[in-house]
């Protein structure tokens, strides 16, 4: 083999390897000697230097880029140079001299050793260093900030005013205790974290919590409870504390419940101090009666109800102050719902945006679990809006305003009026009393009932919806309603339609908070609407009740004192 042939080989063997370099998708260059002289640099790594190929080419990296000096980059390169053994790295930082200012980038790269023969000897040996490297700068913040939001959520979840937990759907598994909830139970975290719930708190078993639990996993039904009785061992000894409990499934992305979150309020003082306000107006009721008989021979028993009277009025003004903290607690994570809880959604679902946008055709069958986790991230607004809307209605009670329900139905019409004209709806609004109540709540009453009648119609039939009024004495009121104030006539408001109906036995389910009758496949809510319907009329001193067939509508009354 002659030696214009060997030279010739060699030539078209760097032009090969030129050409690779050039045309690699990603970006590539060689170091030539201990000084590490660029002596090839292809397109890619040119943009990622920000830099010109004149500026670069036969120059020592570090005078061509000297921001990177004092990065580390000198020991890495020396140390592949030296010993010949490739070093690799993913999402490194760099801080490079781009578009006139310092950046920081982050990338993955190779260090590989190059080799070249010896003339001479015919023996290999390291005369360089060659680089291939991708910019994931875009990937990593995006990251960060994904990251950063849920930190954020989780934040919040930890700074709530109520217990919550998070427990596995299999042998009750502790997944997360907020602080709240650790205090409520007299555990530490590391007694919490990662231990089934009956082994940390044995003496839960037998008071029905195990039953509950497995319920709600069976069926996917939140289950909700006021002032649970709960035995627990908190510093050492046995307490029985009160609780408003709500257990709530968490579906996985194939459906199936995988964990279950835990919310859970003590109770205790309001209940005990209802209690003892209960039995001294039951003392004081009797001592009355005792007074009324022998007013002149129990003047002694006179100067004890008067203590007793003193004391309740006593027990009546620490029980305010506690009612007034428990609401500014509820306005605290109140703010905590409608900021702090959808800050971080909202970031969720725009970084999500972002990595469709940018990322789409990368993605694959993640843009598929991109799409669930937008779609859960919207679920779980909308259910915090609307779980903010029932506790703001729980705690307005301001019904002293003369409202016209006419006015009100018109209102609440006005906003409805894109789904009457989209589904071609009939409507029928007949006279209509005026009432003593608040009008923010009694639009929200109506606005949710005709949006029930409009929402859930028959296929192909168009919506028949009328609103009549009448009064009637209360002792002609059917029986079972569950009037929170007494009156001796009440109006009475019929909202009938003519939709899909529903199954009588059905009817205390629809007005618990998250009880559904129909997927949201089949139709939007989350299951508070009617909830909040109940609550705004209680408030109001009345009641509600519906009758229904399925396939034949259904017809909702509300009942309110005149």
């Amino acid at each position: 083999m002659t030696s214009e042939y060997l030279s010739f080989d060699q030539a078209l063997k760097d032009r090969l390897f030129d050409t690779l370099i050039q045309h690699a998708p990603v970006a590539m260059a060689l170091f030539y000697g201990p000084e590490f002289v660029i002596t090839l640099a292809n397109e890619s790594v040119l943009s990622y230097w920000g830099r010109t190929r004149e500026q670069v080419i036969n120059k020592p990296l570090f005078d061509a880029l000297p921001e990177a000096s004092g990065q580390g980059f000198e020991a890495l390169l020396t140390d592949v140079f030296t010993t010949g053994k490739r070093f690799v790295a993913n999402e490194l930082w760099v801080d490079l001299e781009r578009n006139g200012q310092l950046e920081r980038t982050y990338i993955d790269f190779v260090y590989e050793p190059f080799f070249e023969a010896n003339p001479d000897t015919r023996v290999d040996h390291i005369t360089g260093v060659t680089v291939v490297c991708s910019e994931v700068t875009e990937q990593v913040l995006s990251r960060q900030k994904i990251e950063e939001s849920q930190a954020k959520l989780m934040a919040s979840f930890e700074q709530s005013p109520v217990g919550i937990a998070i427990i596995s759907s299999d042998k009750f598994i502790f997944r997360m205790a907020n602080a709240f909830y650790q205090e409520l139970v007299g555990r530490s975290r590391d007694q919490l974290i990662g231990q089934p719930l009956f082994e940390v708190l044995p003496e839960l078993i037998g008071q029905g919590f195990d039953q509950l639990l497995n319920r709600v996993i069976a069926s996917g039904i939140s289950y909700t409870a006021h002032e649970v009785a709960v035995s627990l061992m908190r510093h050492e000894q046995s307490e029985m504390i009160y609780v408003d409990l709500m257990y709530q499934p968490q579906r996985n992305v194939w459906g199936h419940v995988s964990e279950i979150l835990v919310v859970c309020s003590d109770v205790t003082q309001q209940v005990l101090a209802r209690r003892k306000i209960e039995e001294s107006e039951t003392r004081y009721r009797t001592l009355s009666v005792e007074l009324d008989q022998q007013v002149q021979l129990r003047t002694q028993e006179l100067k004890a109800a008067n203590y007793e009277l003193t004391k309740s009025n006593q027990e009546l003004t620490e029980l305010n102050s506690l009612l007034v903290r428990s609401n500014e607690n509820l306005q605290k994570f109140a703010f905590i719902a409608s900021h702090d809880l959808q800050e971080p959604l909202r970031k969720i679902q725009s970084f999500a945006d972002l990595l469709k946008t940018t990322y789409s055709d990368e993605l694959g069958t993640g843009l598929d679990l991109l799409n669930r986790m937008q779609l859960a991230a919207s679920w779980m607004s909308t259910l915090i809006r609307d779980l903010l809307s029932f506790s703001r209605i729980a705690t307005m009670r301001d019904t002293s305003d003369w409202v016209s329900l006419s006015d009100i139905v018109g209102l609440a019409l006005s906003d409805l009026d894109h789904a009457i004209e989209e589904t071609d709806a009939i409507l029928s609004i007949g006279p209509l009393p005026v009432v003593q109540g608040d009008p923010a709540q009694l639009n929200l009453l109506f606005q949710n009932l005709l949006s029930n009648a409009l929402k859930f119609r028959r296929p192909g039939v168009a919506p028949h919806i009328a609103v009549k009024a009448s009064w009637l004495a209360a002792d002609h009121l059917p029986e079972g309603l569950k009037l929170s104030w007494e009156a001796i006539a009440y109006h009475r408001i019929d909202i009938v339609d003519n939709g899909i109906g529903f199954e009588e036995k059905y009817l205390d389910r629809i007005f618990q908070v998250f009880q559904r009758l129909h997927s949201r496949n089949e139709f939007a809510g989350t299951g508070i609407g009617l909830a909040i319907c109940e609550k705004i009329v209680t408030n109001h001193g009345g009641a509600i009740s519906a009758t229904s067939r399925p396939g034949q509508g259904a017809t909702f009354t509300i009942y309110l004192p005149i």
